[in-house]
């Protein structure tokens, strides 16, 4: 997947050729994975012909005509499972472009085959436009006896094709189209026999996005009797295909130049005989392992500043949490709206908080501030509002029903508010969140937001009271708000110099957060961010996220013991991990701090840790390098305090890297190793005061 959306007709770059992602939803969530399909096959079916299956790993087979190692491997051919040594092989009418990669979770746990190629103005997975897949002699003949299935699924309309206002060729005998599908918005026909004097319209109903299975029978002097899914949608339609000699059967493509369908391939088997009705539904028991039918979009929204510009456009973060809210949800496309520098219509604007801070020193219109005293919930948008407004009205319908969560990677100046500001702040965020969630006729059970834990930047009070506001709205369940990253110190500068057997930073941008960071803080959020979307009814190919993943972004810390003046235990609950790590600056207290006395208005001696051990899997030891001097009740642990940065690498983790997944649920498997994470210990996001009783 490549491709991610930042205006109509725009794509979001993120790199030399690269743009963000697009993936979809369905309604009516199942599960779909051979674990738990039973039969029957292709095989049962007497007289199997040829059978091609994307599904899995074991026939798709490399360069040296073994099967390949591992999803996202270039494929050369597809084994024949029927035994008869007929390989189904990738077809281009030009110069292949590059070889198809087998591609998991496409329906489900199960793969398929294709090739992502991307492309400007286009919708993430742009698949290549002039790949398709031919199997050598397969007759189509009006004179003979055969019967034809195919399972493919569509991610996107015809893009990048030069020709994205076609229909597109499911199958073709020779270069004679039997099966077409149009490509563009606005009809939904899938056609019999386009062109000829025999061309049916099988429906007019196929969604932009879909998976669907097809059985193609045919009986001389009777003619062609056809199976959509579970239903037969038409009978005795005349063949028009010559009768000559058996051509190519090719799918997926029309034979002619960037004839591509842009499909993804599951499934295809023959017969050189027609099957029996009866054997005709069992062939269709066989097509059930697949989710078939209308698939829905994930589209992300991204708010905020110059952090969340970064985030999405220029670190493609947003493309990598969009991707990982698919794989989670078994979805084929995701696609993320995130938009600057159209003075009329923007998502994100560096600089600007929710509102004005500081008596205006920092701008901000999301919200207009009347300045007169009012109630936060009776505010107006401002010009920022209605920049944002603007970009949602600008989507499609269809674009806009594929929203799926909102994503705040937002807190900069609005970390720069007095602590006193926090009911304003707080009445303010709820009302922008109620009337973005209305520019697109959403209630908040519909559209969760994601917003994230405050990074390093602001004065202690402003960073206490942003922490407190979007901890105190996740804990509202009217408000449906996720904290998609618990944790954001643990993370350098833009453009830091790093070395990472210290963990030490020098340099670079301290307003900002490194790429890396984005990225991996994408990446930590994806399964949350999926959580809340299931929650919503606006799954896909997989209704449920098993136990084992996490569920709430990692540890946290749950209880402070003092057991002397300079020694605290620390009591942690974990997510999906099952012990803890002190890493690298975490062994010398980095992040830790008591406040002996005062309060967040009126702070007291703030007393940073001097070191940090692992007692037990569910303990830690942090300690002090003075004696506390007030009573227990009036310290509180901090981590971190304000502003305090603690660091890539230098954070307490979890495990969650060592822990075995559940089966068919290995992200860094399937995505790659950088997705293999430990979980960073949660900010407080309200302080823990000290107890005088063992936790």
């Amino acid at each position: 997947m490549s491709v991610a959306f930042v205006a109509p007709g725009r794509s979001m770059q993120i790199g030399p050729g690269q743009v963000a992602l697009w993936r979809p939803l369905r309604s009516g969530p199942s599960t779909s994975d051979d674990s738990s399909f039973n039969g029957p096959w292709p095989n049962a079916i007497a007289g199997l012909s040829g059978w091609w299956d994307a599904g899995g790993l074991a026939d798709a087979l490399g360069a040296a005509g073994t099967p390949v190692s591992g999803w996202n491997d270039a494929v050369v051919s597809l084994r024949d499972k029927s035994g008869n040594n007929t390989a189904l092989a990738p077809y281009s009418f030009g110069t292949a472009a590059g070889p198809p990669a087998i591609t998991s979770r496409l329906s489900g746990l199960l793969g398929g085959l294709g090739r992502v190629a991307g492309g400007p103005a286009t919708l993430a997975p742009a698949l290549d436009p002039d790949l398709g897949f031919r199997i050598a002699d397969a007759s189509f003949q009006s004179s003979t006896n055969w019967t034809r299935y195919l399972v493919w699924s569509r991610p996107n309309w015809r893009q990048n094709s030069g020709r994205d206002a076609n229909p597109i060729t499911l199958i073709a005998s020779g270069n004679t189209p039997v099966l077409w599908a149009d490509g563009a918005s606005g009809q939904g026909r899938l056609l019999l026999f386009p062109g000829s004097s025999s061309q049916a319209t099988l429906t007019s109903t196929l969604t932009r996005r879909h998976t669907h299975s097809i059985v193609l029978r045919n009986r001389p002097g009777t003619g062609v009797d056809v199976w959509l899914d579970d239903a037969q949608v038409a009978s005795g339609i005349v063949n028009s295909v010559a009768s000559t000699s058996p051509a190519p059967m090719t799918l997926l493509h029309d034979t002619t130049l960037l004839g591509g369908a842009q499909c993804w391939f599951h499934e295809a088997a023959t017969w050189e005989r027609a099957l029996s009705d009866a054997e005709v539904a069992t062939l269709q028991q066989c097509a059930g392992r697949w989710c078939r039918g209308p698939r829905r979009g994930v589209l992300l929204v991204v708010n905020g500043q110059s952090n969340a510009i970064n985030y999405a456009l220029n670190d493609g973060a947003a493309q990598l949490l969009a991707q990982g809210v698919a794989w989670h949800l078994g979805a084929l496309a995701g696609n993320v709206l995130a938009t600057a520098g159209n003075p009329a219509s923007y998502t994100m604007l560096g600089g600007h908080g929710l509102y004005p801070a500081v008596n205006g020193t920092y701008p901000g219109s999301f919200l207009n501030d009347p300045n007169d005293g009012s109630s936060p919930s009776a505010w107006q948008l401002g010009g920022d509002g209605l920049a944002t407004e603007a970009a949602l009205n600008a989507l499609s319908a269809e674009d806009q029903q594929d929203i799926c969560a909102l994503i705040w990677p937002w807190s900069e100046t609005d970390s720069l508010r007095s602590y006193s500001e926090k009911p304003t702040f707080l009445a303010a965020a709820e009302r922008f969140l109620l009337l973005e969630r209305g520019m697109i006729g959403r209630a908040a059970g519909d559209l969760p937001l994601v917003w994230w834990n405050a990074i390093p930047y602001g004065i202690a009070g402003g960073m206490q009271m942003h922490r407190e506001v979007v901890a105190a709205m996740a804990a509202d369940p009217a408000q449906n708000v996720v904290i998609g990253n618990p944790q954001t110190s643990d993370s350098n500068p833009r453009g830091s110099s790093w070395d990472p057997t210290t963990g030490i930073a020098v340099g670079g941008d301290t307003a900002h957060r490194d790429g890396a960071d984005n990225q991996r803080f994408a990446r930590l959020a994806a399964p949350l961010v999926a959580r809340a979307v299931l929650k919503t009814g606006r799954g896909d190919t997989l209704s449920q996220i098993p136990a084992g993943l996490p569920a709430t972004g990692g540890p946290r810390i749950v209880h402070a013991y003092r057991q002397s003046s300079t020694v605290l235990i620390v009591t942690i609950q974990h997510d999906a991990g099952s012990d803890l790590i002190v890493p690298l600056q975490a062994a010398s207290g980095a992040g830790f701090s008591v406040m002996d006395g005062g309060s967040v208005d009126y702070p007291g001696v703030i007393v940073p840790a001097a070191g940090c051990l692992r007692i037990d899997p569910a303990h830690l030891q942090v300690t002090l390098p003075q004696p506390l001097q007030n009573a227990s009740a009036s310290c509180n642990l901090y981590y971190p305090y304000g502003n305090t940065a603690i660091g890539r690498g230098n954070a307490i983790t979890d495990n969650y890297s060592t822990v075995a997944p559940p089966a068919g649920w290995d992200i860094a498997g399937d995505l790659g190793s950088d997705w293999r994470l430990d979980f960073p210990l949660a900010a407080t996001a309200t302080p823990i005061a000290l107890s005088d009783i063992p936790g």
